[in-house]
């Protein structure tokens, strides 16, 4: 067993251990089922109801909130089944009497105050008593109100943020981690088993530092760290590249590029000398990956202090964002898995080596196409030329007729090497239901073919295991719409997040009354808040306008996405609950109240909470809980203001209920969406 697979055995024992915490966390924290929410339980009553009469099972209804004052009614039912068999006027003739007939009966009383037909509507308002008691679940659940059991069972591994080791964070690297790790709450919230991993880029491509730290250590400038030495080599191997390419020598290069020539290629005086020099660091580079492949301890040694390195540098944005996620695990650690899959595949058949006679076989598709007019001559050159790139590599051919390539034609591993061992090595330590990929829209046709492949060769059949690619769109300059680079996004998502802590600071020392630690953790509370907000408000899959030249205009829009509004809404109320200063009574110790209304559309509103978290879930889109918060917090602001709580210190308890049911709905859903509310604000 060479040094690497030393490495990875002692690995795979502490990623199991630390699975076995995962799985105790969470049977040690069971989440709320459908009985514990009044509305669920409502619900379910009015259908096995509506069912017993008619005598079936098979019923699907539309049971939704209404507004009690314009409509008429608190809910709004109506038998989707029964609709679309008759039709409207058979369904409104034959079924809603005997539907208003059961809903009218005691098993409803109590609960129902009346019940009126509206078309193809039934609407049900119901009374105030039980209204005010419902809010009960919010006071008994506290903290876990909202979660429930819709994905219980289910073991969900996401795969997300996924850094390269040796280079800058990207805008992309903080959209996954926002986005993968607010899925994950989601999932949670929903009674799913969660396992976070963090697939760093720790081994493709490695032969470059590795070489480079050899050759130019004694040129560094002095005090460089050791990420920064890294970095420093990967702009090294970036400019000649560019040299070798362009054709171009140290006087045609910028000043950044032609420092970099001086220091670590002072006899490089022409383009041909660099051409020279990156042939030579290429192929010496090659060499140095190979023994890091064969496991060579010395290899392995720099490999592993080079990892850290970067794992140290990474730590302070995870910190910043207050984000860590559970397993970091490195490609590397899939290298022998995933080279056991293919050699596997290959002695069956289910991968084989690309051929020249397959090629041209491939080709003669694309002169065909081009013949038929459904392909022009500058895609069909483009196309042959991958094709032909490919022989002698070993591919998985796949159903759809794609291929997806898991091995060098010298037979080096890839990036596709290690996602398929990868997915091996998963199920056998975590045993996932499901899959998901945080990963941006450039990786499309890849994760494609990774899931067709893995089905293809029985590896994750899709009967046994969910694959689900979720990707984003990219951070572009607001001015020119074009794509950010690696260092421009980074650079600027970082200085905007400062300077979002910066204007929120500001914002909440204008009152002069929090002092200076309440005052940072309002202000990167908020900060975070509205960063988060923004990106998971709108469509994932659109892209983020980032206003380089002009920040604050950045901060406003992120501003304008509610993340604020709703803290801000949040911690008024538990302003005013601070200012009753003693316990809230129970809804069962509240003898005289009159609901209005308002009140009743908030209560109706509070217990959509776990419908919402659930549906979010389902459809792996946080924005449906980040609009139905912004909603609530919509429907609570304008209410308290006209709506006096405390009233020349006077208590309105039915009122002082709402607030803290309000209160603790909206900080289970920040918090679900990694929003936290400050003490103080």
């Amino acid at each position: 067993m060479n040094a690497l697979e030393k490495l990875n055995a002692a690995r795979r024992q502490e990623f199991g251990k630390i699975r076995d915490d995962v799985i105790a966390r969470r049977k040690a924290s069971p989440v709320p089922t459908e009985d514990n929410y009044p509305m669920a339980w409502l619900k379910s009553k009015i259908r096995h109801a509506l069912e017993a009469h008619i005598g079936r099972d098979d019923l699907e209804f539309s049971i939704t909130a209404i507004d009690r004052e314009r409509l008429g009614g608190d809910l709004a039912i109506r038998v989707t089944t029964l609709l679309k068999e008759g039709g409207p006027r058979t369904y409104i003739s034959e079924h809603v009497p005997w539907m208003i007939q059961v809903l009218s009966g005691r098993e409803f009383g109590g609960v129902v105050a009346d019940v009126q037909a509206k078309g193809i509507y039934v609407n049900l308002t119901l009374t105030d008593r039980w209204l005010l008691d419902s809010l009960r679940a919010v006071l008994d659940l506290g903290e876990r109100f909202g979660f429930n059991d819709s994905r219980s069972g289910n073991t969900i591994l996401v795969d997300y943020s996924s850094p390269n080791v040796g280079k800058v964070l990207h805008a992309g690297h903080v959209r996954s981690t926002i986005i993968g790790h607010v899925l994950c709450n989601l999932y949670e919230a929903c009674g799913a088993l969660v396992y976070r991993v963090n697939h760093i880029n720790d081994y493709g491509g490695f032969g470059f530092p590795l070489e480079g730290y050899r050759r130019f250590q004694e040129h560094f400038p002095e005090g460089m760290s050791g990420n920064d030495r890294l970095l420093q080599l990967y702009a090294i191997r970036r400019m000649l590249e560019r040299a070798a390419k362009a054709g171009i020598g140290p006087e045609e290069m910028d000043e950044g590029e032609r420092e970099l020539v001086t220091r670590y290629f002072p006899e490089a005086a022409s383009a041909e000398d660099l051409k020279t020099a990156y042939a030579e660091f290429t192929a010496a580079s090659d060499e140095r990956f190979q023994r890091l492949e064969d496991g060579e301890a010395e290899e392995v040694e720099l490999w592993e202090d080079m990892v850290d390195w970067s794992l140290t540098d990474f730590r302070s944005f995870y910190d910043a964002l207050d984000i860590h996620v559970t397993f970091t695990i490195g490609e590397s650690f899939y290298i022998h898995a995933g080279n056991a899959v293919i050699e596997s595949c290959l002695e069956d058949g289910r991968a084989v080596e690309f051929s020249e006679e397959m090629a041209a076989a491939e080709v003669a598709k694309l002169d065909a196409l081009v013949e038929a007019e459904e392909m022009n001559p500058v895609e069909r050159d483009k196309n042959a030329a991958l094709v032909q790139k490919d022989v002698g590599a070993v591919v998985i051919p796949l159903p759809s007729g794609e291929r997806l390539v898991v091995r060098r034609s010298d037979g080096r591993s890839i990036y596709a090497t290690r996602d398929v061992g990868a997915i091996q090595a998963r199920r056998q330590i975590f045993d996932p239901t499901e899959m998901i990929y945080v990963v941006g829209q450039e990786q499309r046709v890849h994760f494609s073919r990774l899931f067709e492949a893995a089905d293809a060769v029985g590896l994750a059949p899709r009967d046994e295991v969910g694959f689900l690619h979720i990707f984003f769109g990219f951070y572009l300059n607001a001015n020119t719409k074009k794509k950010l680079s690696s260092r421009e996004s980074v650079a600027n998502v970082n200085h905007l997040l400062s300077s979002s802590i910066e204007h929120f600071y500001r914002r909440s020392a204008e009152g002069g009354e929090l002092s200076e630690e309440e005052l940072d953790v309002a202000s990167n509370a908020l900060a975070v808040g509205s960063l988060v907000f923004n990106d998971l408000k709108q469509n994932m899959k659109g892209s983020v306008d980032i206003h380089t030249e002009d920040l604050s205009k950045t901060i406003t829009d992120f501003e304008k996405s509610g993340g604020a509004y709703v803290v801000y809404s949040a911690c008024r109320a538990r302003s005013i609950l601070e200012k009753y200063g003693e316990p809230v009574p129970a809804p069962a110790d509240i003898d005289e109240f009159e609901l209005n209304s308002e009140e009743v559309a908030l209560i109706l509103k509070i217990h959509e909470l776990p419908e919402r978290t659930a549906e979010a879930s389902q459809q792996s889109d946080p924005s449906l809980l980040v609009r139905y918060l912004l909603d609530l917090a919509g429907a609570y602001n304008p209410y308290y203001r006209k709506a006096p709580v405390l009233k020349e210190g006077n208590p309105n308890l039915s009122r002082l209920l709402l607030t803290q049911a309000v209160q603790q709905t909206l900080s289970n859903g920040l918090s679900v969406c990694h929003v936290t509310c400050p003490p103080r604000i």
